[in-house]
């Protein structure tokens, strides 16, 4: 899938490309015209984020760690035209080989995002979140590692 969103402005743009991390976000409106009459599919756009690494303290690498997070979400809340979903890809929170705290990164990560408008949100563990405890913190904090559901008469699977 891909193409920019088609009512996507400029500046909604850079706001996203700002924030850091890995954001991807689509649309479906360049590939609809591939499409006659009534079997068009019906247009659609998603923001991917990734990488957010909740917890994690390095100057050097990112001065603003405690920030970034909440930047994100606000650039997202402030879109004139919200998401229909996001998707969070892995590495939501920063590795540690303490369960209490990463229970604890887990549900500060959770509570941070709670704050985006866009309610449908989608969660994929990465090795940071799930690997030292073969995700048994992050299914508590959030539920299944992996999951299937259906945007638009597409089929998607995380």
């Amino acid at each position: 899938m891909g193409g920019v969103m088609k009512n996507m402005d400029r500046r909604d743009f850079l706001k996203l490309a700002g924030i850091g991390g890995v954001v991807f976000a689509s649309g479906l409106g360049t590939l609809a015209c591939a499409f006659e009459g009534n079997n068009a599919p019906e247009d659609f756009f998603y923001i991917q984020l990734s990488d957010s690494h909740w917890g994690f303290e390095g100057p050097k690498v990112n001065p603003d760690a405690k920030g970034t997070l909440q930047k994100a979400v606000a650039a997202v809340n402030s879109l004139a035209t919200q998401p229909d979903f996001i998707v969070f890809t892995g590495d939501l929170t920063h590795i540690t080989d303490n369960p209490q705290e990463r229970r604890k990164r887990l549900g500060e990560f959770k509570e941070i995002i709670s704050r985006l408008r866009v309610q449908n949100i989608k969660l994929m563990p990465g090795e940071h979140d799930a690997s030292l405890d073969n995700g048994e913190a992050f299914r508590e904090a959030f539920g299944k590692t992996h999951y299937s559901f259906v945007q638009r008469d597409s089929l998607y699977s995380a």
